[in-house]
């Protein structure tokens, strides 16, 4: 495929944007996600609400943002599907809503405006970090109570649309990477533990293939707002987190040791699809860069990142491809054209290929 300009580093990495940053523990812990669900008094639930009452509540959560620092407000009816899918993506748009409001400094806090509740503000930080993404949707929550009045009960705490969110209205979500227990079949003692918490693991994909990389990645939730305080719940998660964490390290470093061949093998077929691929799915380019992340952390490979892995797993989403597509001047082949699907899995390929230029392989059979 030709390229009038290429797809550098400047365009692709996006650079400040809160995925492309280093994290506590970055090599296992994806990212961590704190929100908040809140509803306005006097207004019933967005389920039962008039379409006069939507624009009211909308209208309210505009004026207590204008004049904001940063903050972008944005009604979902007058935005393309592609900017949708751009915003679902970055895991912004998580549901149906009327509006979302954006802080468009590293876009790391986000409010979505009558979705399942009025307001749902959420903050994300790379790797694990539940006490920065819960200041942060708190600074928010704080700056819109000066302005807004929300629907709250003594005895319940916030009222919300869901019972469970009912309380602190708080959800921590913490995206994991762990192929170390997976593959050496220790996973189902990790959701006992989990569940054993009142916690929520859960497959991001689910792949057929036992030995696919995308299988490695999850996101452990907190199930219920009611339980507790802000400060316990963060503790709850963290303290789970903190115990997989450890889990996943250790037999890293075991799994490695006896399984050589086995795990140089992982990674030499999937560097291969990257470098050689014409077409990659999303679901491969997950499983690919999985594979080269664990090459990582087994000092299989140098010359590439825990943080700049885990961005990848960002910039090669359908959305961010169909915007370089838009905006950039690519002669693609004949045959993929007319195809934008085609054109978006060309790209995907390409990107990873720059992004894994720098690799050096540190280890062979022997």
């Amino acid at each position: 495929m030709a390229r009038k300009r290429k797809t550098d580093s400047s365009n692709t990495k996006n650079e400040g944007v809160w995925f492309s940053l280093p994290g506590n523990c970055d090599d296992v812990v994806i990212s961590t996600r704190a929100r908040l669900a809140r509803n306005l008094a006097d207004f019933p639930f967005p389920s039962k609400m008039t379409a006069d009452d939507k624009s009211r509540v909308q209208s309210l959560v505009y004026d207590a943002f204008s004049g904001a620092e940063d903050w972008r407000f944005i009604d979902m009816t007058q935005i393309s599907l592609p900017g949708k899918q751009i915003l679902s993506d970055k895991n912004i748009l998580d549901e149906e809503c009327g509006a979302a409001v954006i802080n468009y400094g590293d876009e790391s806090s986000c409010c979505l405006v009558n979705g399942t509740d009025h307001i749902k503000i959420a903050s994300f930080t790379p790797g694990l970090d539940c006490e920065k993404a819960m200041e942060k949707v708190y600074k928010v929550d704080e700056f819109l109570q000066n302005k807004l009045q929300f629907a709250a009960n003594i005895d319940f705490g916030y009222l919300t649309s869901q019972v469970k969110d009912c309380g602190t209205g708080l959800k921590f979500t913490v995206r994991l990477f762990i192929p170390s227990i997976v593959l050496s079949g220790q996973f189902d003692s990790i959701v006992t533990l989990v569940q054993s918490k009142k916690m929520v693991i859960k497959p991001v994909f689910k792949s057929e293939q036992i030995a696919d990389f995308s299988n490695c990645l999850f996101d452990v939730c907190t199930s219920s707002s009611a339980e507790g305080t802000e400060l316990d719940q963060m503790a709850g998660i963290h303290s789970i987190v903190s115990v997989i964490l450890k889990r996943e390290r250790k037999i890293r470093s075991n799994f490695a040791d006896n399984n050589p061949t086995v795990v140089l093998n992982f990674f030499k077929q999937s560097y291969a699809r990257a470098m050689y691929s014409l077409l990659l799915s999303y679901e491969e380019a997950v499983s690919i860069i999985s594979a080269v992340k664990w090459g990582l952390q087994l000092k299989l490979i140098k010359g590439i990142s825990e943080y700049e892995l885990n961005g990848l797993y960002y910039r090669v989403k359908d959305g961010h491809l169909k915007y370089l597509c838009d905006n950039y001047a690519f002669t693609f082949e004949d045959d993929i054209k007319s195809s934008v699907p085609m054109q978006i899995k060309r790209l995907r390929a390409i990107v990873i290929q720059q992004a894994f230029e720098g690799i050096v392989n540190e280890k062979s059979v022997s």
